[in-house]
């Protein structure tokens, strides 16, 4: 009995590591994605001196085409 418990309390923390180290390399691969292509609103307008007008976030396709490249496994 002692020797199941013991077993399946081997296998809980086996499996609680495999998921901690998933999600960390999930975590690093989103932080990857954030700081390779950084969601920075730019404006649509082309000018230095242009402060409104619509406004837009760069790098959308590339940092979601990055971020579907992240997985748990």
């Amino acid at each position: 009995m002692v020797g199941l418990i013991a077993l399946l309390s081997a296998v809980a923390v086996g499996l609680g590591l495999v998921w901690l180290a998933s999600e960390a390399h999930y975590q690093g691969c989103i932080a990857r994605a954030n700081a390779e292509f950084p969601a920075v609103p730019v404006s649509a307008f082309g000018g230095s001196k242009v402060a409104t007008g619509p406004v837009k976030v760069s790098f959308v396709a590339q940092r979601a085409k990055a971020l579907k490249d992240c997985h748990h496994f």
